[in-house]
């Protein structure tokens, strides 16, 4: 945390504060009565997966598992024999296949199976890829594995019967395919893939799970500089705030005996 803290800090820019990932995921993802009613929300990103479980309105348990989106990626190269880069490549390519509609006369029954990897631009000749070796073979033992650590996590934490909102589930892995068959089939929960909600503009490009926690730093960050909806002036904002605060309350101290 110091080494991120002062890596910020020479660029020249100041850390208000520093906020646990799922946190600040859910501050993009979750809605109020969500958290009112009790959820778990899952950010899957590339190394590690957050769980944060919200109660009642407010974080009731939070854990973070070692395993994410880069276990997948090294499943792929060693089953395919290929480098990391072509394996991230293929398991991008297979998320965003399901998201297409292909009629039956564009793709054949008997090349349905059959990856299309011609656009790629692989570094290696991989040869003709099953699109159902790569998912059952491969995707689904390790999203099953994450799932059921999830799913170990969640019992353990004594909150299993409190999640009537069910599993929300972001991060840079959550579009991953077959993700919400597996999470339905292991957590026996309703499960939603979000994306990060709460800000308007040019945000194309971060309309995604995996943007989820930068854009919830965004939300948090703005409610440090406001109090019940109304801001602070710049000179009354952030750090110089707090600054002021704490030379008044020391200055108040003074008069103790």
């Amino acid at each position: 945390m110091r080494n991120l803290a002062k890596c910020i800090g020479q660029v020249g820019i100041d850390v208000e504060d520093l906020v646990f990932s799922g946190i600040a995921a859910s501050e993009a993802t979750l809605t109020d009565t969500e958290k009112e009613l009790g959820v778990a929300l899952i950010d899957i990103g590339g190394g590690t997966t957050d769980i944060t479980l919200f109660i009642e309105g407010s974080v009731a348990h939070s854990t973070v598992i070692p395993i994410g989106g880069k276990n997948i990626t090294n499943d792929l190269a060693i089953g395919l024999r290929s480098s990391l880069e072509s394996a991230e490549k293929i398991k991008l390519e297979l998320s965003k296949t399901t998201k297409k509609v292909v009629s039956v006369e564009e793709e054949p029954e008997k090349k349905s199976d059959v990856l299309d990897v011609s656009k790629l631009d692989l570094n290696e000749d991989l040869g003709v890829l099953s699109k159902k070796t790569l998912i059952e073979g491969i995707i689904k033992p390790r999203l099953t594995e994450i799932f059921t650590l999830v799913g170990l996590e969640i019992k353990r934490s004594g909150f299993a019967g409190l999640l009537p909102s069910g599993i929300v589930a972001t991060g840079g892995a959550a579009e991953t395919i077959g993700l919400v068959e597996v999470a339905k089939e292991v957590l026996r929960m309703p499960i939603r893939v979000a994306s990060p909600l709460g800000v308007t503009g040019l945000i194309d490009e971060i309309s995604s799970p995996a943007y989820s926690a930068p854009v919830g730093l965004l939300l948090h960050g703005q409610k440090l500089s406001s109090f019940e909806g109304v801001s602070f002036s710049p000179v009354f904002k952030g750090k110089q705030f707090k600054d002021i605060f704490s030379k008044i309350l020391n200055w108040l101290k003074g008069f103790l005996p």
